[in-house]
């Protein structure tokens, strides 16, 4: 395996949380899938995770500068030591055009900071890119 990149983000869950409370479930439906809102325990930490997880993993992929994509295009679950990614979308079509074989990802929380790893691995060493994704 070769690495495409590594992403990391910080999220402060105080803000967070108080950005979950104020923009409440239509903040929440834009940005997380069913799965990502079903988890157990507390909330607000669950989406914290997801989300800074999220922008690890864009992080590590690099997509295109002109494609923002569906924060629902990637689904982040786990309790932060096993966090699970799933891709669709355009982000999981340009993912696999680059050969992205692998994504692990990683959250840690103390005190009001949690920071989220992604390290996305390709199967290829060619260094060719595909022409038609538009990644740089």
């Amino acid at each position: 395996m070769t690495l495409r990149g590594v992403g990391v983000d910080v999220v402060d869950l105080l803000r967070f949380r108080s950005l979950i409370d104020r923009r409440g479930q239509a903040l929440a439906r834009r940005w997380f899938d069913t799965e990502e809102l079903d988890q157990p325990g507390d909330r607000a930490l669950n989406l914290a995770r997801s989300f800074a997880v999220k922008e690890a993993v864009l992080k590590a992929l690099r997509p295109s500068a002109v494609h923002h994509p569906a924060w629902r295009e990637i689904v982040a679950v786990g309790d932060g030591a096993a966090m699970t990614v799933r891709l669709s979308g355009l982000v999981k079509r340009e993912a696999d055009a680059w050969g992205v074989r692998s994504i692990c990802v990683t959250t840690a929380a103390r005190d009001q900071i949690l920071i989220a790893t992604a390290i996305a691995e390709v199967a290829q060493t060619s260094g060719t890119s595909p022409s038609s994704t538009g990644l740089s």
